[in-house]
């Protein structure tokens, strides 16, 4: 058999698992362990097998990941975003799709503190929905608006779809975390005039707005100083040079904890939830670190990447031309693969051909952390779409329709962040 066919195998044998069902983690683990096995032989292949898995769960790096979800699932069992929701009503409740858009901003806050996109959709989809319905929206918008706001919490710090980037490339994980601010508000402005936009076009599926004095509105604002607070012992303390991600990673969810605490929310039974929440999440996603590390260890070994490189520079091809197939595969692999899978899964062959074209890799984990957020909402998977419906109990489809046409805004965010890495590169130049 000739040799470019059996390096091909492991490759082929990967998808062929993947769409019979069986997890990408596992899957990944198992075609890079037979690859390995036709490169290196058993010996190399059961070398690999014996220390991969701990060396990569060991890593110093990847403990920000625990810490910034067990920040995350304090928030969540501490309800803090019922009183961040109802501020942002106060404030933008007179707005054509008032309470829509209180929804994408209240989102960004709550993913100013947790950095989970599943754990704001499902958070805001018990909160905003309820009252949405309560006011006549349609469920399109409703649905949509959650699904889509629930993005930005792995766009704005904390983000663990970063933090994986960042740990796999091994590129700054605290200035790709400054990186995400500016898109992270451009993306919710996007999202808000285009909640706009649509009402203006269609007021059947808002309601009339509601005005609020200034004395309430003001009175609201009493309630969001635990987001401001994990705001700034989190980024703040990251951006100043005072502390790796790691230990604001540690910082946030001692703050958020103390937080609960303080405010009556959080008991023995809720932290220990919590806290089995949490080594769920990262278990999940520790699995699929190891698979993928087993797996790029094939890859390295049949140098496909480099190869690649050779090839597409051979072919004198525009970078720009060549970033643009990055992104529609990126989308399209957005559309049935979670965003962590996709990134473990395509990194080890883009990133050294990015960085070949002469890109920054900053600024390619914003664009890649950005088409992620298009992954989330997009058919057949669009995993939050699938947790607002089940939440809610709002038809499936009628939220896949209003996220699709938020979409929008976000091909807009896209384009602008491809176009001006400025946007993305300029915080973490001014960085200590």
């Amino acid at each position: 058999m000739p040799d470019q066919l059996i390096m091909a195998l492991p490759l082929i044998g990967m998808i062929v698992l993947i769409a019979i069902g069986m997890p990408v983690a596992f899957a990944m683990g198992v075609s890079g362990a037979v690859g390995i096995y036709f490169m290196g032989g058993f010996d190399g292949m059961m070398g690999i097998l014996a220390t991969s898995p701990y060396r990569t769960a060991a890593s110093y790096t990847l403990t920000t990941v625990p810490l910034f979800i067990l920040m995350a699932e304090f928030i969540v069992k501490s309800e803090i975003v019922h009183e961040i929701f109802e501020a942002g009503y106060k404030w933008l409740g007179h707005l054509p799709g008032g309470v829509a858009i209180a929804t994408v901003m209240a989102d960004a806050g709550f993913g100013a503190m947790c950095g989970s996109s599943t754990a704001a959709a499902a958070a805001m989809s018990s909160v905003a929905i309820p009252q949405m319905k309560r006011l006549k929206y349609k469920d399109s918008l409703s649905g949509g608006v959650v699904a889509v706001a629930g993005t930005l919490a792995i766009m704005i710090p904390p983000s663990i779809v970063f933090i994986i980037y960042g740990s796999v490339t091994e590129t700054s994980i605290g200035k790709l975390l400054i990186a995400g601010i500016l898109p992270g508000v451009l993306t919710a402005l996007a999202y808000a005039a285009a909640i706009y936009v649509w009402v203006k076009l269609d007021p059947s599926v808002s309601p009339p707005q509601t005005a609020w004095s200034w004395s309430e509105r003001i009175h609201s604002l009493r309630y969001v100083w635990p987001m401001i607070v994990l705001f700034a012992v989190v980024v703040g303390t990251i951006y100043a040079g005072v502390a790796t991600p790691t230990e604001s990673a540690a910082f946030g969810a001692t703050a958020a904890l103390i937080i609960g605490l303080a405010q009556g929310r959080l008991d023995r039974e809720k932290i220990l939830a919590a806290c089995l929440a949490t080594i769920r999440s990262t278990v999940m996603i520790f699995v699929l670190i190891i698979g993928a590390m087993i797996f790029g260890y094939y890859m390295t070994l049949t140098q496909m990447a480099q190869d690649l490189v050779k090839v597409i520079a051979a072919s004198n091809l525009d970078r720009w031309v060549i970033m643009g197939g990055l992104v529609v595969l990126y989308i399209v692999l957005g559309c049935i693969l979670d965003q962590i899978a996709i990134l473990l899964l395509t990194l080890p062959i883009t990133f050294p051909l990015v960085m070949s074209l002469g890109f920054d890799p900053i600024w390619f984990g914003v664009v890649i952390t950005a088409l992620a957020e298009i992954g989330l909402i997009t058919p057949p998977v669009g995993l939050n779409c699938f947790i607002v419906s089940q939440v809610s109990r709002l038809p499936l489809e009628e939220v896949f329709k209003g996220a699709c046409i938020l979409l929008i805004g976000e091909l807009i965010v896209m384009a602008l962040l491809i176009g001006f890495p400025e946007i993305s590169l300029w915080l973490p130049s001014m960085m200590q």
